[in-house]
């Protein structure tokens, strides 16, 4: 069913930005959403826990995550548990919406986007695979003059470990 977008619930995730003091593009999905129309919610999940970001999504239609630090990202909803709390939402019905780092953490590892995003952020991290809710890794800012050409060779070094798709930052992938 579709809602009119001042009538969705809705979560904001800025979090792949805190390690940067300047997060433009976190403030240009703002904007977008507002003139959209959607009203939100916005949730920092670092240093929450589990039950906290539980209960912030118990009457939530769509989870948006914004873009940023993708190795942050990633181990923050591990150490807070925000992984299983999302997946869990998901199975429930609820919609996911990611934003480059964001998208990122949806497919089934973030390894391959080391040479653009870097590791060091993520200290902690164990392991490197994301939340499996696609089977393909998107690799967003495909139209970003400094990045084509070395998604181009990401995509070649994992072909046939990962099915390694790039976007432009005017398109979307969208998987039911």
């Amino acid at each position: 069913t579709s809602k009119a977008p001042h009538t969705v619930k809705m979560v904001f995730i800025p979090t792949a930005g805190n390690p940067d003091k300047d997060v433009w593009w976190i403030d240009k999905d703002r904007d977008v959403l507002t003139q959209m129309g959607f009203q939100y919610n916005e949730l920092d999940i670092a240093s929450k826990t589990q039950q906290e970001l539980a209960e912030h999504l118990k009457d939530v239609d769509v989870v948006y995550v914004a873009g940023g630090y993708t190795y942050y990202l990633l181990e923050q909803m591990r150490i807070t548990g925000f992984d299983s709390v999302l997946t869990d939402f998901i199975d429930r019905g609820g919609m996911y919406i990611g934003a480059s780092a964001g998208a990122l953490i949806a497919g089934p590892d973030i390894e391959p986007c080391a040479r653009l995003d870097d590791p060091e952020y993520g200290p902690s991290l164990t392991s490197t695979k994301g939340l499996g809710l696609v089977d393909i890794v998107p690799m967003p800012h495909y139209d970003m003059s400094e990045r084509n050409s070395v998604i181009d060779e990401i995509i070649e070094q994992y072909n046939g470990e990962y099915t390694v798709i790039s976007i432009t930052d005017d398109e979307a992938i969208v998987s039911n």
